[in-house]
């Protein structure tokens, strides 16, 4: 078990490094490519979105590529999108974390590592006078 969760902690420390580098990126060459109107943008702004950029770093490099090479993309601002397709959009996203979530929760209580073995109800543990680290005695 500790492998597993020692793998996964690793994939997320690689993700997040390689979102901190295409973040320091994206922000002097690729945030104007992508939104012109976040030219003039101040350090508030592109601090506000950093940790964004961080965790979904390959989904916004997908979409400056595609913007750099002149290419449309969904949301690229002249694309209105109905309520009813939002909504839409949104309803299918709240059932798949309905699923989701509850599942890994369960992977997590079914994977934790065993408490330490109590004692039977009713039954006596025995009490010393002195620990046997302080015990002189012995």
């Amino acid at each position: 078990m500790t492998g597993f969760v020692r793998i996964a902690l690793g994939m997320v420390a690689v993700h997040l490094g390689m979102g901190l580098l295409f973040a320091g990126a994206f922000q002097f060459l690729g945030l104007r490519v992508l939104d012109p109107a976040a030219r003039g943008a101040g350090l508030a702004f592109r601090l506000l979105i950093t940790p964004g950029i961080i965790a979904l770093w390959p989904w916004v490099g997908l979409r400056w590529m595609r913007a750099a090479q002149g290419g449309a993309f969904p949301g690229a601002g002249d694309e209105i999108r109905s309520p009813r397709r939002l909504r839409s959009a949104h309803g299918l996203l709240w059932k798949a974390l309905a699923v989701v979530v509850p599942i890994g929760i369960a992977a997590a209580i079914w994977y934790r590592p065993a408490a330490s073995p109590s004692p039977r109800p009713g039954a006596t543990i025995p009490q010393t006078d002195n620990p046997p680290a302080l015990n002189p005695s012995r």
